[in-house]
């Protein structure tokens, strides 16, 4: 009923939640307790406030969010359709979007001139020169650098690469995959997207004060049409906010649970019961607990068929929508050339605006990417965020409007396009126009 006291109610319990979760990540595990009941203690810590998180957006921002979008998708006007795509973007408050604004800022603290030394192979080299600066081995970084660096990791280390995954590497453990995010945000023509935000929340406001001056001039007709706007559009300015943070903080759970299993894990191979760095994620938490208090437990009789499958599942390259009671694979007719323009590839636009440029196609954050390349992936989780800020456009496979994909696009100002079958209908080094309006990708050269 009151968004704003929401708003503060629950930024009281996170408050308190976060410093319950940080004061569990400084004791640590007890091996004599085991980590299944450590694991049960960390999500203790944030239940309060994903409840309150789950509750907001189940039974107020999917709601609003929906009637954005089918307004912007199937309003009546083109006017219409722009002033909805505004009030879909201009979050302040969202941490996806503040991990994203300090991983841009902590890689302009690097003149461009060292990012030059390294390409994206040879990212390992500068990690290390990182190190050694932070170890007080080397002294040719900037302590300001190193300073933000230390800071970021305090407060991001639990991110990385598909955050929701205990296998996944995050950066506190593989600073790889942070220096990888860090590239793409440093160079000409890259804007803090800080001031993007800024913008896209002033233009949000000024679309919010419209609706207002609209619903008030039909109060006649109308008596009830300015409380509902009003009423949306503190939903907006309280709460909208938080529609990301259910997934980071269960993600900030996942990387204090990480780091203790690794640190079992190193234990077990040290031992001689496990063989190789990452034996320990084929194994769930009972199994490790009982193999830490029986020596004679056989961990490598569990892990080697489970390693089988797991290496197998690695190779494929899509993510299929429908799969029926035969395994096969169910696709939906393609357009006929009589709908669409030979060339055109017809998605779902999830953020406006268009961009031409050529297409990178990833299968995980960490590959290869260059700036102003076209973004093309199956799916793309918070991990993938940082390296919006350097590209043209996004593609996806997979998402809606509240996918975390499209949200950032938008906050970022890059066109993106869904349910496009990037797999086979698309190559890396095509030259595409993503048009994020209506939805399209038209291809100007297959080379």
């Amino acid at each position: 009923k009151d968004p704003e006291k929401a708003k503060e109610k629950y930024l009281e319990i996170l408050k308190k939640d976060m410093s319950n979760l940080a004061e569990l990540k400084e004791r640590g595990y007890q091996q004599n307790e085991g980590l299944q009941k450590f694991s049960d203690e960390l999500i203790r810590c944030v239940e309060p406030s994903l409840t309150e998180e789950l509750g907001i957006i189940m039974f107020i921002l999917i709601g609003v969010f929906k009637g954005l979008d089918k307004e912007r998708r199937e309003g009546k006007t083109e006017e219409a359709r722009s002033e909805a795509d505004a009030l879909c973007g201009g979050y302040e408050g969202d941490e996806l979007m503040q991990v994203n604004i300090d991983v841009y800022k902590l890689a302009n603290k690097l003149e461009a001139s060292i990012w030059d030394e390294y390409d994206h192979a040879e990212l390992h080299l500068l990690a290390k020169r990182i190190q050694g600066n932070l170890d007080g081995t080397l002294s040719d970084l900037p302590g300001e650098f190193l300073s933000e660096w230390t800071n970021f990791m305090g407060r991001h280390g639990w991110d990385g690469e598909d955050q929701l995954f205990i296998s996944s590497p995050r950066y506190q453990d593989d600073p790889v995959l942070l220096l990888a995010r860090m590239r793409p945000n440093v160079g000409s023509g890259i804007k803090d997207p800080a001031l993007t935000q800024q913008e896209k929340l002033s233009h949000r406001r000024q679309i919010m004060k419209l609706h207002e001056g609209r619903a008030a001039s039909k109060r006649f007709t109308s008596p009830m049409a300015l409380s509902r706007i009003r009423k949306r559009n503190l939903y907006l300015d309280h709460l909208l906010w938080i529609r990301n943070s259910p997934k980071l903080h269960i993600s900030a759970v996942m990387g204090v649970l990480r780091a203790s299993i690794l640190q079992a894990e190193q234990s077990l191979i040290k031992a001689g019961r496990l063989d190789a760095k990452d034996d320990i994620f084929h194994l769930d938490l009972e199994e490790v607990d009982k193999a830490l208090s029986n020596e004679t437990y056989d961990l490598r009789e569990l892990v080697k068929p489970r390693k089988v499958i797991f290496e197998r599942a690695l190779q494929a390259n899509e993510c299929p929508l429908l799969i029926d009671s035969r395994c096969r694979i169910l696709r939906p007719d393609p357009p006929s050339h009589e709908d669409v323009e030979e060339g055109v590839i017809v998605g779902t636009a999830v953020s406006p605006g268009t961009a031409t440029g050529k297409v990178r196609l990833m299968m995980k954050p960490t590959d290869h990417f260059e700036r102003g390349e076209i973004l093309a992936a199956t799916v793309t989780s918070p991990a993938w965020t940082p390296l919006f800020v350097g590209a043209s456009a996004v593609i996806l496979q997979i998402g809606g409007v509240l996918q975390h994909g499209a949200l950032c696009a938008r906050e970022f100002g890059k066109p993106a396009v869904s349910n496009v079958d990037i797999h086979n209908a698309l190559k890396t080094g095509m030259m595409v126009t993503v048009d994020g309006n209506v939805g399209t990708v038209r291809i100007i050269d297959e080379r």
